[in-house]
């Protein structure tokens, strides 16, 4: 809590001046921390990668979990290629889009390593337009969650929402969640350490809870060469 505006509002009342009332004081805050129309800085591809690869994040439901483990891949008989898929690359994200695993349809949070090249084809085939693209790709851009940090309370609990930064989502369907089914090179059942961290988030000291997980978890960072390139008119 601001107690310096609060004190300042009261001195208003007092002197016979009507103060900012709070949603007021609210919209302005976030038309401060809201993003310019020509701030492209913030739409950038973070993930966790390597020379082989980019890992991405989707949440499914048991069955179709316990096959991609099983295979190495995505598929079996009850991954429907022509639904649209979501994937994402940054894990706070995924929390708060699966609520750390707790959502139904959502149990297991699965983490899925594709090639440099692939990504980059499938960015390509998405259109990544104004509007978000088409039926069978498209891009996505919400406002980034912090996964060191939380906000809410109990089952409200979330990542914290950072205004000034963007993370992307990927949806892919028909022949798209195809080829990204087919280009897998890993898959890891993350979905023990999405409970942990939604448990620290809802702990009492946030920032002890989850330097205690630090280790366990990605180390995201913005990709460059061809996904950078190929993403210059995702934004």
């Amino acid at each position: 809590q601001d107690h310096s505006a609060q004190g300042e509002d009261d001195a208003d009342t007092m002197s016979g001046k009507r103060g900012p009332s709070k949603r007021s004081q609210r919209a302005a805050a976030v038309r401060a921390h809201a993003l310019r129309a020509d701030d492209t800085s913030a739409y950038t591809l973070s993930a966790e990668y390597d020379d082989e690869g980019v890992w991405f994040y989707q949440a499914y439901n048991e069955g179709i979990a316990d096959w991609a483990v099983e295979h190495g891949t995505l598929g079996g008989p009850l991954f429907n290629t022509t639904r649209m898929t979501w994937i994402k690359p940054s894990f706070a994200w995924m929390l708060y889009r699966c609520g750390y695993s707790a959502k139904h349809g959502q149990e297991r949070v699965l983490k899925l390593k594709l090639p440099h090249s692939e990504v980059a084809s499938l960015l390509e085939a998405c259109a990544c337009t104004h509007g978000g693209g088409g039926s069978k790709g498209r891009v996505q851009w919400d406002p980034a969650r912090d996964i060191y940090s939380s906000e809410g309370k109990g089952k409200s609990t979330e990542p914290r929402k950072m205004l000034r930064e963007r993370a992307i989502q990927i949806g892919l369907s028909r022949e798209l969640s195809e080829r990204f089914a087919r280009s897998i090179l890993a898959v890891v059942d993350v979905s023990a350490l999405a409970r942990r961290v939604g448990d620290a988030h809802q702990s009492k000291d946030v920032r002890a809870a989850m330097e205690v997980l630090r280790a366990q978890l990605p180390t995201e960072r913005p990709c460059r060469g061809a996904l950078r390139r190929t993403l210059s008119g995702c934004a």
